[in-house]
């Protein structure tokens, strides 16, 4: 992938920490997302549910996905990393449009994908140990196959300090999906979580 690039052009300290947890609720139910690795730009983020892996994904800059595993397939985007790196440093107005091919690996499939972002709004939001701020970024995907067109449209809030989504709106085939991180656990010293104070619920299915 072109977002695995030299390492000549990749931030010399990155902001993502492994073991940073979030606590997550999504529709009533809780999950953690735990930051396992930390590449350069590509921030890995592993999802888990009543103690089970529901979803791993790697984000370039923690804040796009670009490869992973979820929904029981695998998944890898290929894309000009550079086209996306315009939306950084973030400010409000900035913009980033870039295409690419979406491979659905385990289904030896792919779609043609067409990105467009923007930088909409600048604020903060409160979670149950600190306040963190957040810049709003909009996402419109375009997915094209011989099946037809399409679309999906993401709002996102994005903290910088974290390198990390703290809350998501996904419109998608006339369905909405919501969720937010309720609280965020940093590691301590020697790379532990501080306190195990995050757990899930065991009640029914979740998807991300």
């Amino acid at each position: 992938m072109t977002a695995c690039d030299p390492a000549t052009r990749l931030p010399a300290e990155p902001t993502a920490q492994i073991g940073t947890r979030a606590l997550i609720k999504r529709h009533g139910q809780e999950l953690v997302a735990e930051v396992t690795r930390v590449r350069g730009k590509l921030v890995t983020t592993e999802f888990n549910w009543r103690g089970e892996q529901v979803a791993k994904r790697r984000y370039y800059r923690g804040l796009y996905p670009i490869s992973g595993t979820e929904y029981g397939y695998q998944f890898e985007l290929d894309f000009d990393d550079s086209l996306l790196e315009q939306i950084f440093p973030l400010r409000v107005g900035n913009h980033a449009s870039f295409d690419g091919n979406l491979k659905i690996i385990d289904r030896g499939t792919a779609v043609d994908v067409l990105v467009d972002m923007v930088v909409v709004a600048e604020k903060t939001i409160d979670l149950s140990e600190s306040a963190h701020r957040v810049f709003v970024v909009e996402i419109e995907t375009e997915y094209r196959s011989a099946a037809g067109v399409k679309r999906k449209n993401n709002t996102v809030y994005y903290a910088p300090d974290l390198s990390m989504v703290l809350k998501s709106v996904m419109h998608e085939e006339g369905q909405q999906t919501f969720w937010r991180v309720i609280s965020v656990e940093r590691p301590g010293a020697g790379g532990k979580v501080k306190s195990p104070t995050l757990r899930q619920r065991r009640s029914g299915t979740v998807m991300i």
